[in-house]
């Protein structure tokens, strides 16, 4: 392919005013750029008004302002900017569209496309959702932006793609693409950013009072700024200062050259570096965090080169009580405020369950509703309402709500979100209506602006910077009413995600600087953290629009020129820190915080063949994994509260709980902690056996004989079940509701045949009592039960526990399991292990014979025991009676419910249980780390109830 052709630009014109001065890069920048600046002072006051002075970064400028305050007792300071400031502040006079307006300008030329007539951009007809258009704009948006930094646009990189046989059919395709969206901008009398630069650049003017320009230490500057500062050269003196040595190779603008710097060899050896490899990001933040401890943040300089670092350092600091300071500053989404809006977009597109409890949970809305005292209260009705009706919305929560008692604050709470609900629906322009929602929750909520602080950002601020947010897009709605409002919900969530507010810094505070930031901070112990490739040198593969070999044809900035750019800053980071100056740690951590590996950059290589074997070894060498490394690191390990009264009844089924794991025991029986699943969208296993017991418990005083009929049986119940499914769940039953409706009736018809077939077998019975709560006296502990069933057959009574589940199961099944060859559970007591023909069980449950046991002490004869299984067919049904429960294991059962009781009257809770299928651990999502690196094990050993 030819690239001979390129595309026009015209040639740096430098005259006499541009001067190149060589800072001495031995010593500290900030220091020396400090001095040369006020050598520049007029008269007997420090005046450098008169100088336009552009660094790098905000951060820069902001160190360098400070330093110049400290250096002088009076101050008239410079303009001080950055390179993309340069063009804004004159950007800032014109009526530009806003980002936020460009990506809808973009998506009406998307929404309007007849994709025939563009097959070469898109081969294949996409799908025409939000979420395509809306990605697929700010893909156009960030290549405008890239061509922009050389003052390109689609149309002349077309004109230049026709001349070189580049892909010319696919750029005229984006050049027409970009004559729409201009003319999109047009129509709304706006202009286009990228266009008002070039003019800018072009015939940029300096201010009045400037007559000294001075590029300093910056040594990747935009091409569009070069070429306005290129104009301003004309109109005063123009000074590039280079932190660097005059013999290392850099052109005119301070630019490293790719040549000279891409082969340089960076004496690591010489300048002291401390090389580690570390294996995981955690363990790197539990290194920066000991090298931090009680130092003074003026003596460290932290840098972290690959940003996703920043939370796992930050997360560390926390623990460890170091104050810090992230001059990326917060993003809006996590802001109190920014939550509530997030939450509000949800509830927009569906009012479920999860998103109503979340904005009830919200400090804002209970401040609103007025329900803070009462928050708990009204949150475990929400759930009741949730769990006994499957309430799956809003509408649904405020029916079965009317009927639920004491439920008045809850009921006026979601009657109050109701009427938010309705409010965002009615208008056609959600984030004016957005606004108004956010009006009324805070328009009676008291603030003082000058104390109150989110995250260390003030109230005001944020307040102020969300609602500017909002207006950007209120604007960009009025102007493209054709759009959908998913498209403005994403708008607004991706601007409050990329949008910053920045916290009051703390004091001591060490600040986490970025790449680029590093340069301009004195201190003399640099901790340099993420030396990976495609965080350092930063590089650009894969793109599918512009390739690295078309960048170069186009002047656009390289690979290359970034990698010489990143050597450079490596060296001038380390040579001035090295031997009695200071001292250099490189931390390269091996994988991410997904456990994916990185690559060490390979700035780490450029040495000379004598030191490649060394410097390898160091950076690949094996690391032995620590503690920092194999496990999260836990902030604080679970305690119970002190002074718990130990519980005067407990229902028969806690002595299963216990027997399965003491530890999990007391989460759901002394703490009352059990899971709830928001997003379950059907009957959870127990709730569909409690609709089948409810049914079946109306048979109660029934008798049934030869003459009774299953049809009879089963059209009973199913009236019974029928009145029960529409009263708990309503008449719009779900999918799987009807599912589940049907499956109970198949339970029903079961149940009718075989009890039955029963009645065949073993003659009349007699239903005596269903539901049947009792209550009995057992080693100073009252056990609580409710027996299913009671029949009365001939002189004796049995004891009918009905089993829902798909897979039937006998009584000694589920109460015992054989130990085989194995020992004993550790967390089990010696009670629970009993033998019967020579070999060794264990209890796992305890219920029938508890069940038999109250039976016996009220009624005085003999009863007997069984499981009524109603599967999913007839097939897996039937009555499965416990012919073997004789008086011997019945008190070895209840010698099992005496220890139980015995561990749980002296505080015997651990350790757990490690044999639990997880997904039966309701409490797993709880200890990610496994129980013992999460709780402190002592405290559930031995707790003294009160």
């Amino acid at each position: 392919m030819d690239f001979d052709s390129k595309v026009p630009t015209p040639p740096f014109c430098f005259m006499q005013q541009i001067n190149t001065i060589f800072l001495d890069w031995n010593r500290p920048l900030l220091a020396v750029i400090t001095e040369r600046l006020l050598s520049y002072a007029k008269g007997n006051f420090v005046d450098l008004s008169n100088l336009l002075v552009i660094v790098p970064t905000v951060q820069s400028g902001r160190r360098l302002r400070e330093a110049l305050a400290l250096s002088s007792n009076g101050l008239f300071p410079p303009e001080i900017t950055t390179p993309d400031g340069l063009l804004e502040h004159v950007l800032g006079n014109e009526s530009v569209a806003s980002e936020t307006t460009i990506v809808a300008a973009w998506v009406s030329v998307l929404r309007s496309l007849d994709f025939r007539r563009f097959e070469t951009l898109f081969p294949v007809v996409p799908e025409q959702t939000v979420a395509w258009q809306n990605n697929m704009a700010r893909r156009f948006v960030q290549l405008r932006n890239e061509l922009g930094e050389e003052g390109l646009d689609f149309q002349q990189v077309s004109q230049f793609a026709l001349k070189s046989g580049y892909e010319p059919e696919r750029w005229r395709e984006l050049a027409k693409l970009e004559t729409r969206y201009l003319d999109q901008i047009k129509k709304h009398e706006l202009k286009d950013p990228k266009k008002i630069r070039r003019e800018i650049a072009r015939d940029y003017q300096l201010p009045e009072q400037i007559d000294r320009i001075i590029l300093a230490a910056t040594p990747d500057p935009q091409p569009l700024v070069l070429k306005a500062l290129e104009s301003a050269a004309k109109q005063t003196s123009m000074e590039v200062w280079i932190y660097g040595s005059e013999d290392a190779e850099f052109d005119s603008w301070g630019r490293p050259h790719p040549e000279y710097w891409g082969q340089r060899s960076l004496d690591f050896e010489a300048w002291d570096v401390r090389m580690q490899t570390m294996n995981s990001p955690r363990e790197t933040a539990a290194f920066i965090v000991e090298s931090t401890r009680d130092k003074l943040p003026e003596s460290i300089l932290l840098g972290l080169a690959d940003s996703a670092l920043n939370s796992v350092v930050e997360n560390a600091f926390d623990r460890a009580q170091i104050p810090y300071y992230d001059p990326g500053g917060l993003s809006l989404k996590n802001e109190t405020i920014g939550r509530l809006i997030e939450l509000l977009c949800c509830f927009y597109n569906d009012p479920d369950i999860e998103t109503i409890r979340s904005l009830l949970q919200h400090p804002d809305v209970q401040e609103w509703l007025n329900i803070a005292p009462v928050t708990n209260q009204i949150l475990k009705q929400l759930d009741h309402l949730f769990e006994n009706h499957l309430a799956p919305d809003l509408s649904a929560l405020i029916h079965f709500g009317t009927r639920l008692n004491n439920a008045d604050e809850l009921t006026g709470a979601l009657e109050k979100l109701n009427h938010v609900y309705h409010e965002l629906k009615k208008t056609k322009h959600f984030a004016r209506s957005l606004a108004e929602t956010l009006q009324q929750i805070y328009g009676a909520k008291t603030i003082v602006t000058e104390v109150a602080e989110e995250n260390g950002v003030p109230w005001k601020e944020c307040a102020e910077t969300i609602r500017n947010q909002i207006q950007l897009v209120a604007e960009t709605e009025v102007l493209f009413p054709k759009l959908p409002k998913e498209f403005i919900q994403t708008v607004l969530q991706y601007n409050l995600d990329m949008g910053r507010v920045y916290p009051t810094r703390p004091q001591q505070a060490h600040d986490i600087l970025g790449w680029l930031e590093l340069l301009w901070n004195d201190a003399p112990h640099l901790i340099l953290v993420g030396l990976n490739e495609h965080c350092v040198p930063e590089s650009i593969t894969g793109d599918s629009f512009l390739p690295e070999a078309l960048r170069e044809k186009l002047g656009l900035r390289t690979n290359a020129q970034r990698f010489a750019r990143d050597a450079y800053l490596l060296e001038a980071l380390c040579r001035r820190r090295s031997e009695e100056n200071g001292r250099i740690d490189f931390i390269i951590p091996k994988t991410s915080h997904d456990q994916n590996p990185l690559k060490p950059s390979r700035l780490l290589f450029l040495g000379t063949e004598d030191q490649l074997l060394q410097r390898t070894q160091k950076i690949f060498q094996t690391v032995s994994e620590s503690s920092a490394s194999s496990q999260r690191n836990i902030a604080w390990k679970l305690r119970p509260p002190d002074n718990l009264k130990l519980p005067t009844s407990l229902p028969v089924s806690a002595l299963k709980s216990y027997l399965q794991c003491p530890f999990r025991f007391f989460l759901r029986h002394i703490l009352h902690m059990r899971p709830l699943d928001i997003e379950m969208r059907e009957l959870s296993s127990s709730a569909f056996g409690t609709l089948f017991h409810d049914t079946v418990a109306k048979l109660k005083g029934d008798t049934f004989d030869s003459t009774t009929k299953s049809q009879d049986l089963i059209k009973k119940l199913r009236g019974i079940a029928k009145h029960l499914f529409k009263h708990r769940y309503g008449n719009n039953l779900s999918f799987a509701l009807r599912l589940q409706y049907e499956a109970l009736m198949e339970r029903i018809t079961a149940f009718s045949e075989h009890q039955c077939n029963d009645l065949v077998e073993n003659g009349r019975v007699h239903i005596l009592n269903t539901e049947e709560a009792f209550e009995i006296s057992f080693e100073g502990m009252i056990l609580k039960g409710r027996i299913d069933r009671i029949d009365e057959r001939k002189d004796g009574l049995e004891l009918i526990d009905y089993k829902t589940s798909n897979q039937p199961n006998s009584p000694e099944n589920a109460h015992f399991t054989s130990l085989g060859n194995k020992n004993p559970p550790e967390h089990l007591p010696a009670e629970a292990i009993f033998e019967q023909n020579d070999k060794y069980y264990q209890w796992s449950d305890l219920q029938l014979p508890m069940y038999r046991l109250a039976k016996e002490i009220s009624e005085k004869r003999s009863v007997s025991t069984a499981y009524f299984n109603l599967g999913q067919t007839i097939e897996k049904s039937g009555i499965t009676r416990w012919e073997t429960l004789n008086k011997e294991l019945c008190n070895s059962a209840h010698n099992c419910a005496a220890a139980v009781i015995k561990k749980i009257k002296t505080g015997v809770f651990w350790p757990p249980n490690q044999d639990i299928y997880e997904p039966y651990d309701e409490f797993r999502s709880l200890f990610p780390d496994g129980i013992e690196n999460s709780v402190d094990a002592d405290t559930f050993e031995n707790y003294k109830f009160k």
